[in-house]
């Protein structure tokens, strides 16, 4: 795949867990502790759905930023903090799924940044061979 289709599925999948997580914030919360035999408690509810709010704007962020090289650059530094952070939450709480979250975030900051790298590489080979 492609960098700049992974930059444009990726916020794409978190926006529709953000809808999800509006509409049925029961099968969020048990993707978020990846057991899914949770009951959602009433007073619960309103934390899955606290969380959509930063999820949505990082997710927004991230689908405006992803169409070039320099901007999918600074996406990785993000996806690399980001992953990181949401390790952190994991092993601190006991939403399990932000640990996978994190771990494929990490994954698809290597990836797009291994094809970025390329994609210069050969544009700057062009050059020099046209100069």
């Amino acid at each position: 795949m492609n960098y700049k289709l992974i930059n444009r599925l990726d916020p794409l999948i978190y926006l529709g867990l953000v809808l999800v997580g509006f509409i049925m914030p029961e099968v969020t919360y048990r993707l978020f502790l990846f057991d899914f035999s949770a009951v959602l408690a009433d007073n619960q509810e309103m934390i899955v759905r606290s969380i959509g709010l930063p999820l949505y704007f990082a997710a927004m962020a991230f689908f405006l930023l992803g169409g070039n090289a320099e901007n999918g650059k600074q996406l990785n530094i993000i996806r690399y903090s980001g992953g990181l952070g949401l390790i952190a939450f994991a092993v601190f709480t006991e939403f399990n799924g932000f640990f996978a979250f994190g771990l494929v975030e990490i994954g698809l900051a290597v990836v797009t940044g291994s094809q970025i790298k390329k994609e210069e590489e050969a544009s700057s080979s062009s050059t020099t061979e046209e100069l």
